[in-house]
């Protein structure tokens, strides 16, 4: 058990040893002292996560009642998860209802959250979970559900191609079962196959064209995380064979394989930038942003992480190259355990001296933690995020939890019961329970005044471009990398891969007239014929086709 967090004793070899612990010591200090700018008014990210599985949004009173506990607690922002396993928390949908929800008949639970959180001056961001599609022990009864489809019908695998999921190959055991397709109780879809990555995009758009939300979050939006601290994951037989064509191998790709990890981290991102991209394309003001997964903080490389090297989530990228809006790093932990707040210290530092190019709002585990711990990390939080960033809490529902012999209460060591939501909300806004208990000794109160988010000025000073490479017989290019000839990048990457279905995605771009080089997996060389006009708050669309049996031009539609 512990009483404070402290940043001190990081290591991380991107800075010296004796700047890192100042650093720290400053962090720390500002934040349980009184970190004036997160509470003077000024504009900061104040989320909170409303998880469908323990939030009711069924009914206009279900939505009321949401709004008014946003209301309560000062925040700006809600994170509605309107998808949780293949299902839709929207009438307008491509998937079905979700099953063994109460929903009035006839009720859309999302254009109603719009209105009354739009009224309430409050933000409606659809969160929507993308990898995991089905988590029950019985089949979805709706044959529309993509877990009948592609994965499981009637008991059975679906074969071939039609076979959406990803598995691994480590025998059943700790956490894996049904021959490696199911992850604890979830089973999920692999990005690596080319239908995938549309049927998600389609989703995704279809979302933002028919619902005005202010935002969407992407989330899951990576691979499982595979048994025993193994990375064997990704083994869609699509998959695997797209990979075996890229790469030349003969046969299965080791886990450990580094064209292999590479290939299965290409893909996450790709679809990132996609489907950032096709949503700008709707609607260029929205905010896209994506969880990021936390395991065990960076040692000074991001490229031990868990994220990074088993669930193939390079966001560390994103954050640094404008692929997405909004980072949000799930750092859930207990504060009251030691090791949990050891690890929250050592993401908080990590993040603090981060050079992002896009903001971070930090999530926080609000569920493990008695108040008094999750008062304690939201003001760090708030410190390590900075004045454009800010935090989000999981969740509405699930707001704190109890703790036998607490070492953060007042006074240290009394066991705290789970408190009410009022309490929760209170805290934010006073330091205090509704009974006037002290739980956040901090002050200015973390959320004492209501502030809007802060505003996203990168948007009108970037374009993006969405294209697709093709053959001469129409057929897509997998595998080529685009780049922009002599591009002046705001911050974007210097090149994208272009996908399964031959799309690539270049974010962030400078506005101006550029010509693009592809580059095929197997050398051959292109240049456009034609210079494509990107604008700022616009996604230009281009066809390039080109001839692999004559290099040299790529032909502009």
């Amino acid at each position: 058990m512990r009483g404070r967090s402290t940043l001190s004793g990081l290591l991380d070899d991107r800075l010296p040893r004796w700047l890192l612990g100042i650093l720290a010591a400053a962090l720390v200090a500002c934040a349980v002292a009184a970190p004036s700018h997160a509470q003077d008014g000024a504009p900061r990210w104040r989320a909170v996560f409303v998880d469908t599985f323990n939030s009711r949004i069924g009914s206009p009173d279900d939505v009321s009642v949401v709004i008014s506990r946003a209301a309560a607690m000062q925040a700006n922002v809600l994170y509605v998860q309107v998808r949780r396993r293949g299902d839709a928390f929207y009438l307008d949908a491509s998937e079905p209802a979700p099953e063994n929800v109460a929903i009035d008949g006839g009720f859309d639970p999302l254009g109603e959250l719009i209105a009354k959180a739009r009224a309430a001056g409050i933000e409606v961001h659809a969160l929507v979970t993308l990898g995991p599609v089905w988590h029950l022990s019985t089949a979805p009864t709706d044959p529309r559900h993509v877990f009948i489809r592609h994965g499981f019908s009637g008991g059975r695998l679906v074969e071939g191609a039609e076979n959406w999921l990803t598995r691994t190959l480590q025998p059943d055991g700790n956490g894996t079962s049904m021959e490696g397709y199911r992850f604890g109780n979830d089973y999920w879809l692999d990005f690596g196959h080319p239908a995938v990555a549309t049927y998600v995009v389609d989703l995704v758009t279809r979302l933002v064209q028919r619902y005005p939300v202010d935002g969407v979050r992407l989330d899951a939006l990576h691979y499982p995380e595979a048994p025993a601290g193994s990375a064997s994951i990704g083994y869609n037989a699509v998959s695997v064979a797209r990979f075996q064509a890229r790469s030349g191998q003969a046969g299965v790709p080791g886990q450990d394989d580094a064209r292999w990890s590479e290939w299965r981290r290409e893909q996450i991102t790709a679809l990132t930038r996609r489907l950032t991209l096709a949503a700008l394309a709707v609607r260029p003001s929205l905010v896209v942003s994506v969880s990021a997964a936390a395991g065990g903080a960076p040692q000074g490389d991001f490229r031990g992480t868990v994220a990074y090297a088993r669930q193939f989530q390079d966001w560390f990228r994103w954050a640094a190259d404008g692929s997405v809006d909004i980072v949000v790093p799930q750092v859930y932990r207990p504060e009251h355990v030691t090791t949990g707040a050891d690890e929250f210290t050592g993401w908080m530092a990590w993040l603090a001296t981060a050079p992002p190019a896009r903001p971070f709002v930090i999530g926080l585990g609000a569920y493990q933690n008695a108040l008094e711990g999750t008062m304690r990390q939201a003001r760090v939080a708030l410190e390590a995020a900075g004045q454009s960033g800010g935090v989000t809490f999981f969740s509405l529902a699930a707001n704190n939890a109890p703790v036998v012999n607490n070492p953060l209460s007042q006074p240290a060591g009394r066991d705290t019961p789970q408190r009410p939501f009022e309490d929760f909300a209170a805290a934010l806004r006073t330091g205090r329970t509704t009974s006037g208990q002290v739980v956040d000794p901090g002050s200015p109160p973390l959320f004492q005044v209501a502030v809007p988010r802060p505003a996203t000025p990168w948007k009108d000073t970037v374009g993006h471009l969405l294209g697709v490479l093709e053959d001469a017989g129409g057929t897509p290019v997998d595998g080529a990398q685009v780049r922009l000839e002599a591009a002046a990048r705001t911050s974007g990457p210097d090149n994208v891969v272009s996908d399964g279905s031959g799309v690539f995605a270049v974010p962030a771009v400078a506005p101006g007239a550029y010509r693009m080089q592809v580059v095929t997996s197997a050398g051959s060389a292109f240049t456009s014929d034609c210079s494509v006009e990107i604008g700022a708050r616009s996604v230009a669309r281009i066809t390039l086709t080109i001839d692999t049996a004559r290099p040299g031009v790529a032909t502009c539609r």
